[in-house]
Formats: C-alpha cells, sequence, structure tokens
C-alpha cells in the first residue's frame, strides 16, 4: 500500500512491524516476513541512517525503533496506523499483533545440561 511512497513492501513491513512491536531485531522481523536477512538489516540501516529508526544493543543484539526525536514521528506514526488498518485482519493478528511476553534476558540464558553435570561434579555449582 505505502510502496509507492517507501520505494519498497520490505520497508513498509519493517516500518509497521516496528510500529507495532515498538523495537525489534533484524532477525525476528525477517522470521516474521519470510525476508531474507540481508535484506531486513539493509532497510533498517537505510532507515536508522535516515534518521527515521534508532538502534541500541542489548547484549548481542541491535534493536531498532521508531526515533522519538524524528521531527515527522507523529505523522509517520499516523501514516502507519492508517495503513495497518487497511492489512487483511488475518495477517493483522498474525505479523503485526505485538508480543505478549518480554524477551528473555541475559540471566535466563540456555545451558546444556551435560555442562552443568560436569559443574556439579567439579564442585563448582550451577551457572
Amino acid at each position: 500500500m505505502l510502496e509507492a511512497l517507501l520505494e519498497s513492501e520490505p520497508k513498509e513491513k519493517i516500518l509497521l512491524y516496528i510500529h507495532t512491536h515498538g523495537e525489534s531485531y533484524a532477525r525476528e522481523i525477517a522470521r516474521a516476513f519470510g525476508l531474507y536477512g540481508n535484506t531486513v538489516q539493509y532497510q533498517l540501516l537505510k532507515l536508522e541512517g535516515g534518521g527515521v529508526l534508532y538502534s541500541k544493543l542489548k547484549g548481542r543484539v541491535r534493536l531498532f525503533g521508531i526515533d522519538p526525536r524524528y521531527p515527522f514521528r507523529k505523522e509517520l506514526e499516523a501514516l502507519l496506523k492508517k495503513a495497518l488498518a487497511f492489512v487483511p485482519e488475518e495477517d493483522r493478528d498474525r505479523l503485526y499483533r505485538p508480543r505478549l511476553r518480554p524477551r528473555r534476558g541475559s540471566l535466563y540464558r540456555r545451558v546444556p545440561i551435560a555442562s552443568l553435570v560436569r559443574r556439579k561434579r567439579a564442585g563448582r555449582g550451577g551457572p
């Protein structure tokens, strides 16, 4: 719908995804739409370079969000909200529904059970 304005369909999908989810990272967006990671990364960096998005590191993951200092942020969000109304309902629920639980932090990282057993035997305890 906004392809003519935004130059590409992936850019439209990325902006709608970030608008509905707040912050996200390239791999999550690529998985949601079945796009190549390089395509998503390229568009995210292009939007960040234009001042539309910001990025921050959270551990080893770079999160992207709509920059609150972007001069046309309110207008962009209004446009994205309007465009979202034209997305078919099943796609809207499947792709643009915000996550219900937060991401796991590094505190809950997965540790293979074999390494826990080795640590117990060595007397070092848990993770």
